[in-house]
């Protein structure tokens, strides 16, 4: 008797977060060890910046060679890293060079925005993202179903729209907070600083959206 044997339902989750982690790795935690393990070796504020840039580069490259495609955290990368060089070729201030940090705490910034004008008008964005999660957990039906609950849950509806909000509102709070970071700090504390509010942010949103879908039964 032959038994079909289904894909694990996590499965496709656990690659997208298992390539998240690795993008956090090679993007931010490794060009700030190089970063500091530079400074500490007495090499110059502007090379040892450069040199992470240089760091990631590589990688975002591999992944989109790899995929076959440039998708939204690639192209948010890729500007970055096109912006850092440019910068670096412009001026060879460091402060000018970790103008990058404001503009990657900028985009983060205006996505929370879009999540924000989202709640107010059409429908919030966590109903597009969350339907993205649901077909890679359960599958196209799965997630059809998951979406379908706006329609006639009023409870969904509701949870949806605050959860959103508070995505929104939290991402644009750090992304102000993260700028005025960049332009306030000295230097060699820039990295390290914004890169601990940035974790300890999404680490107490995560904290709180996993709670708040099994709180109001959002989880897709």
């Amino acid at each position: 008797m032959m038994i079909d044997e289904k894909p694990a339902p996590d499965a496709g989750l656990r690659r997208v977060v298992r390539a998240n982690v690795l993008n956090v790795v090679f993007e931010v935690i490794v060009p700030m060890a190089l970063f500091y393990g530079l400074r500490i070796a007495g090499v110059s504020q502007w090379w040892a910046l450069m040199a992470g840039v240089l760091v990631a580069a590589p990688y975002v490259l591999w992944t989109v060679a790899r995929n076959r495609k440039i998708d939204l955290v690639a192209l948010v990368t890729l500007s970055v890293l096109v912006l850092s060089v440019v910068l670096g070729l412009l001026s060879d201030d460091p402060r000018t060079l970790a103008i990058r940090e404001g503009w990657t705490a900028a985009l983060g910034g205006l996505f929370g925005a879009w999540m924000l004008i989202t709640v107010f008008i059409g429908r919030p964005a966590q109903l597009t993202l969350g339907r993205t999660i649901a077909e890679v957990k359960r599958g196209a039906e799965g997630a059809a179903a998951w979406a379908s609950r706006w329609d006639t849950d009023a409870r969904f509806r509701r949870g949806l729209r605050i959860n959103t909000a508070a995505w929104g509102g939290v991402l644009v709070v750090s992304a102000v907070a993260h700028i005025v970071l960049v332009y306030t700090l000295p230097i060699d504390l820039i990295s390290l600083v914004t890169t601990v509010q940035w974790f300890a942010m999404l680490a107490a949103l995560i904290v709180w959206h996993v709670w708040y879908l099994r709180k109001e039964n959002l989880d897709a």
